[in-house]
């Protein structure tokens, strides 16, 4: 299985007044994560040439260890499942300790530009295959 690791720091907007992070920072840091691989596999997509879009249907964080400004951690994205039409993203974010502190699941389904579900692009679904 292949995983994209991002080195990020907790920046001090993504806390709240408790000193920790949002609950919701977690889920901008699964994304930076998610998007850097899928650059890794695919590239610089040329702006306007992707024929389908992939929202989000699914999205589950737990937090296990606290995470504080301005902490450095490691957010690790990998592939966790590929189905017809779906991508299942896995998530670890662990402190630069090796603290766990975040695990978490997205679930993301190929739409067309009128939102209708679709398969996944053969290509892409092959890329994404040998991802895992």
């Amino acid at each position: 299985m292949m995983k994209h690791v991002e080195r990020m720091r907790v920046n001090w907007v993504d806390t709240d007044a408790s000193g920790l992070i949002h609950y919701t920072a977690a889920l901008r840091y699964f994304e930076v994560a998610e998007h850097a691989f899928m650059r890794a596999l695919f590239g610089e997509p040329p702006m306007g040439t992707r024929t389908f879009l992939l929202p989000r249907v699914h999205v589950e964080a737990d937090y296990k260890a606290p995470l504080r400004y301005p902490e450095v951690f490691d957010c690790a994205a990998w592939i966790a499942a590929l189905g017809e039409k779906s991508i299942s993203y896995g998530y670890e974010i662990h402190r630069a300790d090796g603290t766990l502190c975040i695990t978490g699941k997205i679930v993301a389904v190929a739409v067309d530009r009128s939102g209708q579900s679709i398969p996944l692009p053969p290509e892409v679904r092959a890329t994404l295959a040998r991802a895992m």
